[in-house]
C-alpha cells in the first residue's frame, strides 16, 4: 500500500520533466531556425564586391577606374583602361597639332578611335588605307571626372571593339579582340579553322561574329562557334553599315548582310569602299572603274563603269596626298571625284556622277598641304597651278590639246 503517494509523486515529477526537455528541445529548433534564417537573410543581402576582368585576368578596381552615375550607368576611364590593355591614349584629336582639352583618341596599332567630351560622337579610322573617318554614335556620352575621361562600359563594344558583360557574381568581364581572337582560335584549332587575323576582319568578334578560314574558304560563326551557313573566297567586315563585302570562288564581288542577306548581287571583278562620310563605292568589271553610291535599298549607280582608276594616289615622294573628293573650292563649283580615263585625270559631280571637267588634258590632280593649308592643284603640259586657277583659265581660253 502506497500511504504517502510516492508513485503517484514520481509520476509526476517524471511527466513534469520530460515536458521542460521537450520544451527546451522546441525552443532550441525554433532558435536555430531563427539563427538560420537570418544567415540565409543577410547572406542574401549581402552586397557582392565588383570584381573586374580584362582579358581573363583580374585587376583592382582603384583609384577610381570604374565609377557610377547618379542612374547606375557604370564607366570605366579612358586612359587606365587603354594602358592596361597595352593600346596608346592620346590627348587632343588624331592628326591635329593643336590643343584641344576636350577632346581625346586612343591607338590599337592601326586603328584609331577618338572621342570627344561630353557628347556621344565618336569617329574611327584605319591607318595605312585611303578611307576617310568613320562616324559612330555611343549610347551614353563621354564624362569629366577628376580630370579624367569616362566612356560607359556598355559602349566599348562600338567604341573599341571589345567585349563586355557583368555575371550574376558582379565579375565585370572585358576582352580585347586579341584576346578574343586568341581565345576562339584555341577552340576551333581542332576542327581545323583559323580565324581571321587583320585587325579590320577581328572587330566582328565584339559583335559575337566569327570569321575564320578553313581550307581556303571563309566562313562566319557565332559566338557558339557554329558555322552559320556563310562561306566565301575572301570577307570584308564593313563595321559602319553592319554588313561584309564578300567574293565567291568566280571571283566576283557583292555585300551581304549580317544575317545572310543579299545587298548586293556577288556581280563585279571588284568591289570596295571608297568613301565613308558619302557612302560611296568603287566598282570593277573588265578591267574598268565605276562609282556607286550606297542608300537604305542598297547600292545605286553613280557613273558608268568606264574609267582606269577612281581618285588620285599617294605620293609621298612628290609630298602629294591621297586625292578623291574636291571641295566647294567657289560658289560656282560643287562637290566633285577625281577620275582617270586615257590616261587623263578629269572630275565628276559628287551629286549626279555626271562630268564637270572630262578627261582631256590633266596629267595630275592632287592635294598639298602646305604648313596646315590644303591646296589643290593640277599638272599639265610640265605645267603646276592651282586648281581654281586653272578652271579659271579653261573657261577662258581655248586649250590646245596637241
Amino acid at each position: 500500500m502506497d500511504l504517502l503517494n510516492e508513485n503517484q509523486y514520481k509520476k509526476t515529477k517524471t511527466s513534469s520533466g520530460k515536458k521542460v526537455v521537450v520544451l527546451l528541445i522546441i525552443i532550441s529548433i525554433i532558435f536555430i531556425i531563427v539563427i538560420l534564417g537570418l544567415m540565409m537573410y543577410i547572406s542574401a543581402n549581402k552586397e557582392i564586391k565588383e570584381k573586374l576582368f580584362i582579358n581573363d585576368e583580374q585587376r583592382e578596381i582603384a583609384n577610381d577606374i570604374i565609377i557610377n552615375d547618379t542612374l547606375g550607368n557604370q564607366y570605366i576611364a579612358l586612359k587606365d583602361f587603354a594602358e592596361l590593355l597595352g593600346y596608346e591614349y592620346e590627348n587632343g584629336e588624331y592628326r591635329n597639332d593643336d590643343v584641344d582639352t576636350a577632346k581625346c583618341y586612343v591607338k590599337n596599332n592601326n586603328l584609331i578611335t577618338g572621342f570627344e567630351l561630353d557628347t556621344n560622337k565618336i569617329y574611327k579610322f584605319e591607318e595605312g588605307t585611303n578611307l576617310d573617318f568613320q562616324y559612330y554614335t555611343l549610347n551614353l556620352n563621354i564624362i569629366l571626372h577628376n580630370n579624367k575621361f569616362y566612356i560607359a562600359l556598355a559602349d566599348l563594344t562600338r567604341a573599341l571593339n571589345c567585349s563586355y558583360f557583368i555575371n550574376e557574381n558582379k565579375e565585370i568581364r572585358i576582352n580585347s579582340m586579341e584576346n578574343l581572337a586568341n581565345t576562339y582560335q584555341e577552340k576551333l584549332i581542332e576542327s581545323g579553322y583559323t580565324v581571321a587575323e587583320d585587325q579590320n576582319n577581328r572587330k566582328s568578334f565584339a559583335y559575337g561574329r566569327i570569321i575564320a578560314n578553313k581550307n581556303g574558304i571563309w566562313s562566319i560563326l557565332n559566338s557558339e562557334l557554329e558555322d552559320i551557313g556563310l562561306r566565301y573566297s575572301s570577307i570584308y567586315f564593313d563595321e559602319q553599315n553592319d554588313s561584309y563585302i564578300v567574293s565567291n570562288t568566280s571571283g566576283k564581288y557583292g555585300i551581304i548582310t549580317t544575317s545572310g542577306g543579299v545587298k548586293e548581287s556577288l556581280k563585279y571583278d571588284g568591289l570596295e569602299i571608297l568613301n565613308y562620310e558619302n557612302m560611296l563605292y568603287k566598282v570593277k568589271n573588265n578591267n574598268k572603274y565605276g562609282i556607286m553610291r550606297s542608300d537604305e535599298k542598297g547600292l545605286t549607280k553613280l557613273t558608268e563603269i568606264v574609267y582606269d582608276d577612281i581618285g588620285y594616289p599617294e605620293d609621298s615622294a612628290n609630298k602629294t596626298l591621297y586625292t578623291l573628293i574636291i571641295p566647294e573650292l567657289d560658289k560656282n563649283m560643287k562637290k566633285t571625284i577625281v577620275v582617270k580615263q586615257n590616261e587623263k585625270y578629269g572630275l565628276v559631280y559628287l551629286s549626279s556622277g555626271e562630268i564637270f571637267l572630262p578627261c582631256d588634258h590633266l596629267d595630275k590632280i592632287y592635294l598639298v598641304n602646305n604648313l596646315g593649308e590644303d591646296k589643290y592643284m593640277i599638272e599639265a603640259q610640265e605645267q603646276t597651278m592651282e586648281l581654281l586657277e586653272y578652271l579659271t583659265w579653261r573657261g577662258t581660253y581655248v586649250i590646245d590639246l596637241n
